[in-house]
C-alpha cells in the first residue's frame, strides 16, 4: 500500500534530479521501476518532496547516496508529538518584590561579563525594578529587522507591541505574503496559551524585551494551539511560507534585504513507560538488569538515561525533514534560534561519544543523546540559565556563579546559554492550556504578565539579541552572526568539567561549551536603597544607583599586511561625551606604526570613538605579529594579525 513520504536530499542540487527520476516511468538501483506520484511538491522547499511510496520504496530509497532520509510527514505520525519547551514555577528570583513589576532579568543579566546578583537570599539590592519605577537604557532596538515568533499565536494587540500609539505586529497572510497555495485560518492571530504571546514579549517587548523596535510576526503552528483554539499553520507549509516570504523581500533604505529571525521554542518528543530492556553506551550493549544497571538513577548514572519524569520517560526525537528545513532556512539567510528542551538530557554533536547511545524501550529503541527537532549545527541552539545561582569559594573569595537549569539540555549540541528561568513577560488573557498564574499588566491591567521558566524564554533571548545585532548590521550572515554571539559570550556558568556526570544537573555542561550570553549593546541603571559599595564586578556604581558601562571594539580587519591600514572602533554605552578611554598596543613595535605611539586615548563623542594605524613594513621581524590593541581597564581588546610583506 502507497503511503506519503518525503524524500529529504543532502544537497539542494541533487533534487530536481531526484525529482525527475522517482517520477520517471522507469527506475534504476533503489530509484522505483515506475511512475511515483508526487503527494506534495514542496513549492517553497529546496531539499525535499513528498511521494506516494510503498514502504518497500521508502527503506530500499534511503540506500541513495544522495538521499538524507526517506520518512512519513510528522504531522501524520503517531509516534512523536509538539510539546512547548516551558514549564511554570511559583518562585520568582532576580526579580522585584511586587510580582507584577519584575521584569526580565535577563536584560541587566546579559549585558554584563559577570554575574552581580547575589544567592538567593541577598538579591534584595535589585528588588526595587519594575516596569513602572526604573528604566532600561539601551544602545540598539532592533529597527529594520523582522521577528518571527513560531510557536501558540500571540495576543496582537498587548500593549508590549504597540509603540506610540502603533502597532509593530505585522499580521500577514503567510499564504500571500509566500506565494505558497493555500488558506490561512481566520483564527490564526490569537493565543489560547500564552505561550508565543511570552516568547515574543521576551525576544521584542518594549518593556521586557530586546529588540523594542522590531516589527513582530507570528506565525501560530499546527500542534501548538491553544486548548480550544485552532488555525495554527500546517508544519509542512510552515518553513515553506517563511523561507519564501523571507527571500521576496526587497532590499531597503540600508541597500540590503530586511534580516528575519525566527525563534522555535517547541520540539518533538516521545514517551515511554517501564523499565528500558536494553542500550548500548559507547559502543558496548547492556541489559537492565546488568551491574550497573538495576535501578533508574543506576542507568541514569552509568549511561544517562534519565529516570521518568511523572508518569513516562520523555525522549527527544529526531525528525530529519524537520531539520533539513532548518538547513534550509538558515542557507536562505534566516537566523534561527531554537530551544534546546527540558528533558535533563545530554545532547552530542555527531562526532561525540555519547551521539549513538542507544536505549531500547517496549515501544522503540531511541538515540537519546541526540539533539531533538528542530535542530541545525547552523542554527542557535539555547540552553537554560537558572535564576538560582552557585555558590563557590574563588582564592578565598566568595563568588556566586551562574548555572544550567536542572532541566534544561545541555552538551556540546548546545551552542549558547541565557536567562529562561522565572522569565517575566506578556502573557495572553486566554491561557486555557496551562492555566498560567498571570499578574495585570502594570500600564492597563486590561491585558496581562506572567512568570515561567525553560529553554522556551531561553531561546527568545537570544533572538532578540541577535535583532540588535543585525539592525547595526543588516548584511551579516547566520554564520557571521553566529561567531559573534558567541565570542561575545563568556565562561562564567558553573561547570565540573566532565562529560558524564549524567546526574549533576546543576553544575555541568556535559562537556558542552561553556557560553554564557553578553549584549554588547545596552546599559541598565537599577535603582536599589541602601549604601553601595564602589565598584560591582567592573561596572560604577553610585549612590543614586548603579550604573552599567559597556564598551567594545571592533577593527576594520582581522587580518592584513605591511604597509595597510586598519581603523579600530570603540563602541560605548553609558560613557559621557568627552571621556577619554586609554589605551594600550602590544605584539608590535611603536616603529612599526606610522607616527603612533604604543598608548592612546579615545576620545568619546556620541558613544564612540575611532583611531587609524598605518603598519610600516617591518625591518627587523620577517614572520606575521599579532597587533593587539587592549583598553587598559581590561574591558575590551581587539587583535589583528598582521602578515609579513617580503615581496
Amino acid at each position: 500500500m502507497e503511503k506519503e513520504y518525503t524524500v529529504i536530499v543532502h544537497n539542494r542540487e541533487d533534487l530536481p534530479t531526484i525529482e525527475a527520476e522517482i517520477t520517471a516511468s522507469s527506475g534504476a538501483g533503489p530509484i522505483p521501476n515506475r511512475t511515483v506520484d508526487v503527494a506534495n511538491p514542496r513549492l517553497g522547499s529546496k531539499v525535499q518532496t513528498h511521494f506516494m511510496l510503498t514502504d518497500e520504496e521508502a527503506v530500499a530509497l534511503e540506500a541513495d547516496d544522495r538521499i538524507r532520509a526517506v520518512e512519513i510527514p510528522p504531522d501524520q505520525r503517531d509516534d512523536i508529538e509538539l510539546v512547548l519547551n516551558a514549564y511554570q514555577d511559583a518562585n520568582f528570583y532576580r526579580g522585584s518584590q511586587s510580582l507584577n513589576n519584575e521584569v526580565n532579568w535577563a536584560l541587566p543579566r546579559c549585558i554584563q561579563d559577570l554575574n552581580s546578583f547575589g544567592n538567593t537570599q541577598d538579591w534584595n539590592f535589585v528588588k526595587n525594578v519594575a516596569p513602572n519605577t526604573g528604566f532600561f537604557e539601551y544602545g540598539l532596538d532592533g529597527l529594520g529587522v523582522d521577528v518571527v515568533t513560531q510557536d501558540s499565536g500571540l495576543q496582537v494587540d498587548h500593549p508590549e507591541f504597540i509603540q506610540d500609539g502603533v502597532s509593530r505586529v505585522e499580521q500577514i497572510d503567510w499564504y500571500a505574503a509566500s506565494g505558497l497555495p493555500g488558506t490561512q485560518s481566520v483564527n490564526h492571530y490569537r493565543d489560547y496559551d500564552g505561550h508565543g504571546t511570552h516568547c515574543a514579549g521576551i525576544a521584542c517587548g518594549k518593556t521586557y524585551g530586546w529588540a523594542k523596535r522590531a516589527k513582530v510576526y507570528s506565525q501560530k503552528l499546527g500542534g501548538l494551539e491553544g486548548a480550544g483554539d485552532d488555525g495554527g499553520i500546517p508544519i509542512t507549509d510552515a518553513f515553506d511560507t517563511i523561507r519564501l516570504w523571507h527571500n521576496q523581500k526587497g532590499d531597503t533604505a540600508t541597500g540590503y534585504k530586511r534580516p528575519t529571525v525566527v525563534n522555535m521554542s517547541w520540539g518533538y518528543q516521545g514517551t515511554a513507560s517501564g523499565n528500558p530492556v536494553s542500550g548500548v553506551y559507547r559502543g558496548s550493549a547492556w541489559n537492565f538488569g546488568d551491574a550497573g544497571y538495576t535501578t533508574d538513577n543506576e542507568v541514569w548514572a552509568t549511561s544517562g538515561v534519565v529516570p521518568p519524569l511523572g508518569q513516562f520517560r520523555r525522549f527527544t526525537s529526531q525528525v530529519a525533514s524537520v531539520d533539513a528545513e532548518i538547513e534550509d532556512m538558515v542557507s536562505d539567510g534566516i537566523v534561527v534560534c531554537i530551544a534546546s528542551g527540558n528533558s535533563y538530557y545530554k545532547s552530542d554533536i555527531a562526532t561525540g561519544p555519547d551521539f549513538d547511545n542507544q536505549v531500547t524501550m517496549s515501544n522503540g529503541t531511541r538515540f537519546y543523546h541526540r539533539p531533538g527537532s528542530p535542530y541545525a549545527d547552523t542554527a542557535l541552539y539555547v540552553g537554560n540559565i537558572d535564576s538560582a545561582v552557585q555558590l563557590e569559594v574563588v582564592d578565598g573569595v566568595t563568588v556566586y556563579h551562574d548555572r544550567p537549569a536542572a532541566s534544561s539540555v545541555r552538551g556540546p549540541a548546545v551552542d549558547i546559554w541565557a536567562p529562561g528561568t522565572n522569565i517575566m513577560s506578556t502573557a495572553s488573557n486566554f491561557n486555557n492550556t496551562f492555566n498560567y498564574t498571570q499578574y495585570d499588566y502594570p500600564d492597563n491591567d486590561s491585558f496581562k504578565i506572567m512568570s515561567i521558566s525553560g529553554t522556551s524564554m531561553a531561546s527568545p533571548q537570544i533572538a532578540g539579541i541577535a535583532a540588535l545585532h543585525l539592525g547595526n548590521k543588516p548584511w551579516m550572515t547566520p554564520a557571521q552572526l553566529k561567531a559573534v554571539l558567541l565570542g561575545d559570550s563568556t565562561s562564567v556558568i558553573s561547570d565540573t568539567g566532565l562529560a558524564d556526570d549524567y546526574t549533576n544537573s546543576t553544575t555541568s555542561l556535559m562537556g558542552g561549551t561553556n557560553s554564557h550570553t553578553v549584549c554588547r549593546y545596552g546599559k541598565q541603571p537599577l535603582r536599589y536603597g541602601g549604601v553601595p559599595d564602589n565598584t560591582l564586578n567592573g561596572f560604577i556604581v553610585s549612590q543614586n544607583g548603579m550604573a552599567y558601562q559597556h564598551y567594545h571594539l571592533d577593527a576594520s580587519t582581522s587580518t592584513d599586511i605591511e604597509g595597510a591600514t586598519i581603523i579600530v572602533t570603540l563602541t560605548t554605552v553609558g560613557i559621557d561625551d568627552g571621556t577619554l578611554v586609554p589605551y594600550t598596543i602590544t605584539g608590535v613595535q611603536a616603529a612599526d606604526i606610522q607616527g603612533a605611539s604604543l598608548v592612546g586615548n579615545f576620545n568619546i563623542v556620541g558613544g564612540t570613538a575611532s583611531q587609524t594605524f598605518t603598519f610600516l613594513q617591518d625591518t627587523v621581524v620577517e614572520d606575521d605579529e599579532i597587533f593587539k590593541l587592549t583598553l587598559d581597564s581590561q574591558r575590551a581588546h581587539v587583535e589583528v594579525t598582521i602578515e609579513a610583506n617580503t615581496t
